[in-house]
């Protein structure tokens, strides 16, 4: 591209100078030893929290009519937008909102009449409380539907804003009452699920936080910045699988995570030791080996490449056991 490019002398070695440096965004540190949590790296997977996820189900039987041609799984919908209407016109059975409507009405005079009937003892006070439920228990029916009654039908509306992670339903299927037509995750919280291998049991109790990435992102996620927090670890292993679960809960506000990704998952024990470490990104494989570009204090813009023996990482840093001292 025309740029001029550091010269290279030797593979163990690169020179560049201030400007050079600047524009290829290079970074150094002085390395010393430093606390080091001792990590777990371990598969997980994302999953919604308690509470996120929510059935939105059918008011009424009847058939159900979409509100629109984009209610597809994965599709944002507000909280209090209609997702669809549903008529039980064409059933045998009929309308069960206007069969509500009716009752109401009915039970409405009733105790119209009844009220007028117990000031002159023709009924009795037993018989006047029993108008009253019929009364309560036909207007709490009518009420459940009546808000939301339109001219095609009942509306179904989302009770919450977020995704559409599943409509169980398609245009004109019979729904019965009660019955899950869409599920909804609002947007707020998420859980990471860790799986940990059996002999790592003994180090459970010792878990303080955890990183992870996913592949849609090379971007190492660290939960103690995202609101996490450590939910919990299984006291039994699951049947078939010779994992304990430990399940962290973190933010989502920007829903960048989904429900069933798989993540690499790197724990934080509470066991910190004194290590020199260095970020991932400055580690340069090559044939099997590790190494590091160390600044040549007796040369300005030179650096040397030095062969490292790594230890464990925390998806972020990684432990270096020999090839740096403290000062380089």
């Amino acid at each position: 591209d025309g740029e001029e490019q550091p010269e290279a002398h030797n593979p163990d070695e690169i020179h560049m100078d201030e400007r050079q440096a600047q524009s290829a965004g290079l970074r150094t540190e002085r390395v010393s030893p430093a606390p080091f949590a001792a990590t777990i790296r371990v598969g997980g997977t994302i999953e919604s929290a308690p509470g996120a996820a929510i059935a939105i189900v059918a008011p009424q039987a009847g058939l159900v009519s979409m509100a629109g041609d984009g209610l597809a799984e994965g599709m944002f919908v507000e909280a209090g937008q209609t997702l669809a209407t549903i008529s039980g016109k064409t059933l045998q059975e009929g309308d069960a909102a206007l069969r509500a409507k009716l009752d109401y009405e009915a039970a409405q005079k009733e105790l119209a009449r009844a009220k007028e009937l117990v000031k002159d003892n023709i009924i009795s006070a037993k018989e006047f409380e029993q108008a009253e439920l019929r009364h309560a228990t036909a207007k709490a029916a009518y009420d459940a539907t009546a808000s939301r009654q339109t001219a095609g039908g009942v509306a179904v509306k989302a009770s919450s804003s977020g995704h559409i992670v599943r409509r169980a339903v398609e245009q004109g299927q019979y729904a019965g009452v009660g019955q899950t037509l869409f599920v909804i995750e609002h947007c707020g919280r998420k859980r990471l699920r860790a799986d940990v291998p059996e002999r790592h049991y003994g180090d459970l109790g010792k878990v303080a936080s955890a990183n992870f990435s996913v592949a849609s992102s090379r971007t190492v996620q660290r939960l103690d910045q995202m609101g996490g927090k450590l939910v919990s670890f299984g006291k039994a292993m699951e049947a078939g699988a010779p994992y304990i679960p430990v399940t962290f809960e973190f933010s989502d506000p920007r829903e960048d995570f989904i429900a069933g990704q798989y993540a690499d998952v790197t724990l934080t024990l509470n066991c910190g030791k004194e290590a020199i470490s260095v970020p991932t990104e400055a580690v340069i494989e090559s044939q099997g080996l590790n190494f590091v570009y160390v600044k040549n204090p007796g040369e300005a813009g030179s650096y040397l490449r030095r062969e490292v023996r790594l230890g464990s990482t925390d998806g972020i840093r990684v432990e270096v056991l020999s090839g740096l001292a403290a000062g380089d």
